[in-house]
């Protein structure tokens, strides 16, 4: 740990001048890691000759308004989490000095915010400490949480500046959900580049860690794709992404040990084979293959990434993107990673490959022998999307699939173990 936090307090404080920094330290699921954590940051922060300013409880809810209230010049917000052996510090570092040129805007972002990450091999003592306390695990429901207007292109889950949010994107735009679905804001797509359009209209949508912003998506045929703020539970633009043709420039799917960077390929609404932990746009497709989409384990563990092929073979990718054979086929569109059971490994949520006017959900538990834990009965329409994220509270992943239904609209599940879970 003290190798990680070296290494991410000198990135932090890289051409930064002495001064006051808020330090916002989150460590979902393995909170037995976020004190230590902090108190490490905290002691390297000030060998650096920063003043660090600890923010703990309700304020981590608001970290930048909490920051700049208390005057800090920086917030530095760094999320940790263990990828099998490998602990992965993510941080945000935020300008929050006061700005004269912002008084009448006193929330917005100053410019400079930046991210920085570091990783180093975790020793025995630290995986104890992001051991998690065992939750009840109840039996794994599929319940239905919400029906929306429009086609659902992709979905996303995951924390925002203020707390748990689902997100959707449609051909009309972007909504913010709460947990239980209900729509708290809307941000409509830019208008269509003129020239030939994708003929399936296809998109990505990630809630990270990204500079400016918790979420990032990008529709197929648009130039650029854009990071979005979901402070105050709005949806404000934060910064433009660059899309080149077949380059890992855009944020394809985001969790805990960070986000996958991809692209589209051109004039087209898939995917290249082509993944990268960073925006490289550089990058190049390593074969034919293409994908239809991406999905990240917000609580990885030999597993932390899958992509799906347009054959429906879905390939498997560890922290360091490094693959965990063996492929699993016949994965339909909507599927997810989470870790339903509180092992600390993810399971696969799937639908069908190739499914009518109806689909099902199934739990694949993953390993030498993929092993069906649930099947789903029967459900209208057909899973176009899926994402995960503790939406209940309990501790474990929940799942949550976007199924378009006959008549045009789009129909959200949550696929729980939360014994509690009512919808």
């Amino acid at each position: 740990m003290e190798r990680a936090v070296e290494d991410l307090a000198t990135r932090a404080t890289d051409g930064v001048e002495p001064g006051k920094v808020a330090l916002a330290v989150l460590a979902p699921g393995s909170e037995g890691l976020r004190e230590p954590l902090e108190t490490a940051l905290a002691a390297a922060l000030a060998r650096r000759e920063q003043t660090v300013l600890p923010l703990r409880g309700s304020q981590l809810a608001d970290a930048e308004g909490t920051a700049r209230a208390l005057g800090a010049d920086l917030l530095l917000r760094v999320r940790a989490s263990l990828g099998g052996s490998t602990l992965v510090l993510s941080g945000e570092v935020i300008p929050t000095r006061a700005n004269f040129f912002l008084q009448r805007a006193p929330s917005a972002r100053g410019a400079g915010a930046r991210l920085v990450t570091a990783t180093a091999p975790a020793d025995e003592q630290l995986r104890a400490l992001t051991a998690p306390a065992r939750p009840d695990v109840g039996p794994i429901r599929l319940l239905p949480l919400v029906e929306l207007p429009g086609r659902a292109l992709a979905i996303a889950a995951g924390t925002t500046e203020n707390g748990v949010r689902l997100a959707t994107v449609t051909p009309a735009g972007v909504s913010l959900l709460d947990p239980r679905g209900v729509q708290l804001a809307f941000h409509p797509l830019p208008p269509p580049p003129p020239g030939p359009r994708v003929r399936d209209a296809s998109a990505v949508i990630s809630i990270g860690a990204f500079a400016g912003g918790r979420l990032a998506y990008a529709a197929a045929g648009w130039p650029e794709g854009e990071i979005l703020s979901a402070a105050s539970d709005e949806l404000v633009h934060a910064a433009w992404i660059a899309l080149a043709p077949a380059s890992a420039a855009t944020p394809i799917a985001a969790g805990g040990a960070g986000a996958l960077f991809g692209g589209f390929v051109q004039g087209r609404g898939v995917l290249a084979d082509l993944v990268s932990a960073f925006p490289d746009p550089g990058a190049r497709p390593v074969s034919a293959r293409e994908l239809f989409a991406a999905a990240a384990a917000p609580r990885p563990g030999r597993v932390a990434y899958a992509v799906l092929g347009t054959d429906y073979s879905l390939r498997l990718l560890g922290p360091t993107l490094a693959p965990v054979p063996p492929d699993i086929p016949a994965v339909g569109a909507g599927f997810a990673l989470a870790d339903l059971d509180g092992d600390g490994e993810p399971e696969l949520v799937a639908s069908t490959a190739t499914p009518g006017r109806s689909d099902r959900a199934r739990v694949v538990r993953l390993g030498a022998r993929a092993d069906v834990a649930f099947e789903s009965s029967d459900v209208e329409g057909a899973f176009v999307a899926g994402a995960a994220a503790d939406l209940t509270g309990d501790g474990l992943d929940d799942a949550v699939l976007a199924a378009v239904l006959p008549g045009g609209g789009t129909r959200l599940w949550i696929l729980t173990s939360d014994a509690r879970a009512a919808w």
